[in-house]
């Protein structure tokens, strides 16, 4: 039996009739019909039932019960022969804190597209607890987050460095080089960006005192700013991001909060079918990186 014959059966009874089908399958009734009488044979069954002078097609009882079986043979045919194209599409999965997949690399992401189209990426964003244990499950590729946790099987690389910087509405009252002592926290709009960050905000306010508004996800803050007193403080990635319809602006603080370190994740287990694809990620990630003006190349000093 061949996908022609079976082809030829379906169009028959799609269409009702050899002629119809013919004209679909663009070769002549003589070819559909000997198809399908060759068919029949090899089934050992009659499909159709045959009246002279009738010209739309009658199922017998096995043709109506072959239906969904060539329907079935025929989409496993196609699926087969499909087999040498998609051998040569690599999917990628890459899950990443929000400042990350909605701000930093989405630059990095449609150039990617464009210059690799064989390797299709998956991506997906999550808290860092979340990319850990994915990393270590292997049920994600790769992972960039700004804070460490220790697992057996997860390679952890320091990738790139942000400063953070005050955000607010274009018309308020601030400036440059302002000190955290000239904010209100009761006008913040609070973004918890990790541990070490949290420290430093509790330095300089009262923790007692309340935001305006705690969000956790940069991607958010733009929601919120758009009266003048407002502020938040970002990494230069998002605010380039949020700022351009939004009437946003931003400064730099003294003393200001210490920078975000982004950590690119991979398990020391990579399956085989991925590390090629990592691979090349992993470079134009690092040329990405050189050509940005809003991170820089992590460097061995920047951790002492």
């Amino acid at each position: 039996m061949t996908y022609e014959q079976v082809e030829s059966f379906l169009a028959a009874v799609t269409c009702g009739n050899i002629s119809a089908a013919a004209d679909y399958l663009f070769v002549s009734q003589s070819t559909v019909s000997n198809r399908i009488q060759l068919m029949e044979q090899e089934l050992g069954i009659s499909l159709f039932i045959r009246k002279k002078g009738h010209r739309n097609i009658e199922l017998t009882s096995y043709g109506e019960a072959f239906i969904p079986i060539a329907s079935q043979w025929a989409a496993l045919w196609k699926d087969t022969q499909n087999l040498k194209y998609a051998a040569d599409i690599q999917t990628l999965q890459i899950a990443a804190v929000d400042a990350v997949s909605n701000c930093t690399f989405v630059p990095l992401f449609n150039r990617h597209i464009e210059q690799y189209p064989n390797i299709r990426l998956s991506v997906n964003t999550f808290h860092s607890e979340e990319i850990h244990d994915m990393i270590q499950n292997r049920t994600m590729d790769m992972g960039f987050v700004f804070k460490q946790i220790r697992y057996p099987d997860i390679l952890s690389k320091p990738v790139y460095r942000e400063l953070m910087y005050l955000v607010c509405h274009k018309d308020s009252n601030y400036h440059n080089h302002i000190q955290p002592g000239e904010l209100n926290p009761e006008e913040e709009i609070f973004l918890c960006w990790e541990n070490d960050y949290q420290q430093w905000h509790d330095r300089h306010w009262n923790p007692a005192v309340r935001a305006l508004i705690t969000v956790n996800t940069g991607s958010m803050l733009q929601h919120y700013l758009g009266k003048p007193g407002r502020w938040a403080i970002a990494p230069m990635s998002v605010i380039q991001s949020i700022s351009p319809l939004n009437n946003l602006t931003w400064y730099s603080i003294d003393d200001g909060p210490p920078p975000r370190i982004c950590y690119q994740l991979t398990n020391r287990y990579s399956k085989a079918s991925r590390l090629a694809p990592i691979e090349t990620f992993t470079n134009e990630l690092e040329e990405f990186i050189e050509k940005s003006l809003s991170i820089c190349r992590f460097e061995d000093w920047m951790l002492a």
